[in-house]
């Protein structure tokens, strides 16, 4: 069945492959107000609507489930692989050097957002199944390529599926890293809410809060963070001298302008994804600690909201990455350590909050998660709301569809596979029997949810044979 020269057929079709990654690149699929018939905004539906297009100009039978999620199929019986792939990206956030939404290609790479994160895999699933299609490869499954709209920010996308559609028999999901990913950590999103108005600034020693802002999504870390305050004139200027002295170098970059009585802290950090926080750096984390030191200093926010999160996350998080001041530092041999982010921060309409994103160890639940955070939360006022979670995974390595999956990687590696336990969150966890697999590998680095996110072209082309050879060992006859 591994016989066939995928790797061949992917290179006769590359101008298809870039030409047709670029064009799902250049639509700006970040989720958007809802219409009629668009769940998810216009330049989702947009995304959806090309697939599909593209998906039957190559030859498949195809569906649109009401905008939330559509697929392509080839291939007949009553089993079903699936691929499943998101058309959805997080917002292109600051710091690009080439333009986000163009397809830019450039040294053999194609930059845009979702290059990697998930659109540039999702073609290759495409042209995949088409290579597998044009060789006539007989099948005992049906081949499924679905296309989800809301990976990055809810996932109502496959729970309409799930709801209103066939479930696959197994499946993977190009989202994650090679050789296959068996395991997954439970994730849960926690705000932290706190609201107070606002006492008045008749002490020289208290600072106004105007402005406090940082983060897109939770599940990004924050590369940049804003806070306005206003006060007496040398209580500003102690504040700046104080914030300046937690830059460091390279990150976090802490810039301090005072201006008509309004001093401006700007701190700059590093992008990042938050299942690895440890690879960014948090600038709504030093941001936080910033303004713990001004109060350190004898100063004061007029805001009880922002004070009473600044000490809330002075005591129990700080910088640490890991939920070992919160008292859920754990860890299991399955899947690794838990991981903490803090993804946003905001103040406004007197209410402050920081949106968290914890991903945690399969062994544990998440109400061994969320109640030590309530806990540590009431001792400063501010009350925790649950929001988006989703489960763990665990598909055992010695199951069929994990050792398929490694023998396609032998084969292209040259390499014996051991499965890998992450924590991101793929798809694979929205079903009963799915993986994880690719599209990159360990090492690769591929600014995922940072600046300049791309793809190489080899990759494409890889990855493109690499699914081929999937979809004949787990769906041929």
């Amino acid at each position: 069945m591994m016989d066939m020269d995928f790797m061949k057929y992917a290179q006769e079709h590359k101008e298809e492959i870039i030409k047709s990654t670029q064009e799902l690149l250049q639509i700006p699929s970040i989720e958007g107000t809802p219409q009629p018939g668009m769940p998810l905004g216009e330049d989702v539906n947009k995304a959806l609507e090309y697939v599909l297009d593209l998906s039957g100009k190559l030859g498949f039978r195809t569906k649109n489930l009401d905008g939330y999620v559509g697929w392509a199929e080839y291939g007949s019986g009553d089993e079903m692989l699936a691929i499943l792939c998101h058309l959805d990206v997080v917002p292109a956030g600051e710091g690009w050097t080439k333009p986000a939404f163009e397809g830019v290609v450039e040294d053999g790479k194609i930059y845009g957002r979702g290059a990697t994160d998930n659109k540039g895999p999702t073609i290759s699933a495409l042209y995949a199944l088409k290579a597998v299609m044009d060789a006539k490869i007989p099948l005992q499954r049906r081949v499924r390529i679905i296309f989800g709209t809301n990976e990055e920010s809810g996932w109502r996308c496959m729970q309409h599926y799930c709801k209103h559609d066939e479930m696959p028999t197994m499946a993977f999901v190009p989202d994650a890293t090679y050789p296959v990913v068996n395991v997954e950590k439970g994730i849960v999103h926690v705000r932290l809410l706190s609201s107070g108005k606002p006492s008045a600034a008749g002490d020289g020693r208290v600072l106004k809060v105007l402005e406090l802002q940082g983060g897109h999504r939770p599940n990004m870390v924050p590369a940049q963070c804003t806070c306005r305050l206003s006060g007496d004139e040398s209580a500003l200027e102690q504040a700046a001298e104080i914030a300046k002295t937690l830059t460091q170098d390279p990150y976090p970059q802490i810039e301090a302008s005072l201006d008509s009585g309004v001093l401006t802290l700007t701190v700059t950090g590093l992008a990042g994804h938050a299942s690895t926080p440890q690879s960014g750096v948090n600038a709504a984390a030093y941001m936080l600690q910033v303004l713990d030191k001004i109060t350190e200093a004898g100063y004061a926010l007029d805001s009880t909201a922002v004070t009473q999160l600044v000490r809330l996350v002075s005591a129990h998080i700080g910088l640490e990455t890991n939920g070992q001041s919160m008292g859920i530092g754990f860890s299991d041999s399955v899947s690794g350590a838990l991981t903490l982010n803090i993804g946003v921060l905001n103040y406004q309409d007197e209410q402050a909050y920081i949106d968290i994103d914890i991903r945690y160890p399969v062994t544990k639940q998440q109400a061994e998660i969320v109640d030590p955070i309530k806990a540590a939360a009431a001792k400063f006022g501010v009350v925790v709301e649950v929001g988006h979670s989703q489960r763990s995974l665990h598909v055992p390595e010695d199951s069929f569809l994990v050792q398929q999956l490694l023998r396609v990687y032998e084969k292209y590696t040259g390499q014996q596979g051991k499965p890998l336990a992450i924590g991101g969150g793929t798809y694979a966890r929205a079903l009963d029997v799915a993986v994880a697999f690719g599209p990159v590998f360990p090492e690769d680095q591929r600014n995922i949810h940072r600046e300049d996110e791309y793809a190489t072209i080899d990759e494409l082309l890889r990855n493109t044979a690499i699914f081929a050879d999937a979809i004949c060992l787990l769906a041929g006859e």
